[in-house]
């Protein structure tokens, strides 16, 4: 009559299949004969250290219990893998991928000799296991419903725990830290008002010292650090509420006007280097002779373009027409 055997008895290692599933939260609302039943559609695979278990776009169709070593998952971006979880012994991977039944938006490689409990074994599919065992299958799907959702969650509360933290370093990354300005990170890349094509007229400024160069080979870069600071402090005092001052790069700065015509545009640049020929940095260079001068180029949106980097290489563009001219004026993007 062997026959007529359970096909679960006589497999030597279906023991050991039912004490790794027992211990995973997705079958712990199964009795001990419907573990069975998993044990006996599951398999032990072993993987070699390096070996794929799955790639990108393959068919997301098996659940893994690591029963012994290491797997990562990796996804690949560009041209880097960027790693996304790493799972040992006991841990369990691919039950988003199972119950959906989509495609692999990751890769699995075993980081070291590994077998893995694999659920279902080769030659049966989830959805067949769901039509044979649907009573033991709504169990299951319910209680892997369940775990994914308190992953989720837990992963919101993370990245509500961070904001603050994530915030303040995105803050740090777009300030410069030597005069407190935003950097030209912030100009170019983060501020909204330039980020986004508008009507609304806008003027930028670059504003770059004639002499500062040689501030700097007098009386050190020390003295130069000073007068940087100076500047900003001066710069900001001269612009209006709406208005945002950034330190564009090295000794240039840049002033973002809002709602400003050409006239207006003239007319602040003009009060700009008035302020800046009126510093006095006798103290730090030890030469009250010496005074800042400073040549300003001007871009306006939508004349001379839509986007931050557009209008900010049109100003520069305009501010080293001026320097060439022998500095201390402004000129207008053309």
């Amino acid at each position: 009559m062997t026959g007529c055997r359970d096909p679960i008895m006589t497999d030597p290692n279906v023991n050991e299949r039912i004490n790794l599933l027992g211990k995973m939260e997705i079958f712990s609302t199964l009795e001990r004969n419907e573990l069975e039943i998993v044990a006996y559609n599951s398999q032990v695979v072993r993987y070699r250290k390096g070996s794929l278990i799955f790639t990108e776009d393959s068919p997301g169709n098996e659940l893994f219990v690591i029963k012994e070593g290491e797997v990562l998952i990796t996804r690949h971006r560009g041209d880097d893998d960027i790693d996304i979880a790493q799972f040992i012994a006991g841990e369990s991977f691919g039950e988003w991928d199972l119950i959906g039944n989509t495609p692999r938006d990751a890769t699995a490689v075993a980081m070291r000799d590994s077998d893995l409990l694999v659920f279902p074994r080769e030659g049966m599919t989830f959805p067949m296991f769901l039509q044979k065992y649907p009573k033991m299958s709504a169990r299951m799907t319910y209680k892997l419903l369940a775990i994914i959702t308190e992953r989720i969650r837990k992963t919101q509360r993370m990245i509500s725990e961070k904001t603050r933290w994530v915030r303040d370093l995105k803050k740090q990354m777009l300030v410069d830290k030597l005069t407190g300005l935003y950097n030209m990170y912030y100009l170019l890349e983060e501020y909204d008002e330039l980020r986004a094509p508008s009507g609304r007229p806008l003027a930028l400024l670059i504003i770059k010292p004639d002499n500062f160069k040689d501030i700097n080979d007098r009386f050190g870069h020390e003295a130069g650090d000073k007068i940087l600071i100076l500047m900003s402090i001066f710069i900001q005092s001269v612009l209006r509420d709406t208005d945002t001052a950034v330190r564009f790069q090295g000794d240039e700065f840049a002033a973002v006007l809002l709602g400003t015509g050409r006239e207006e545009a003239i007319a602040m640049a003009r009060d700009l280097g008035v302020v800046m020929h009126g510093i006095d940095i006798g103290e730090i260079t030890g030469d009250p002779g010496v005074k800042i001068t400073v040549s300003i180029g001007i871009s306006l949106r939508p004349a001379h373009g839509l986007d931050a980097p557009t209008l900010a290489q049109s100003a520069r563009d305009a501010m080293f027409r001026a320097r060439c001219k022998g500095g201390n004026r402004i000129a207008a993007a053309k």
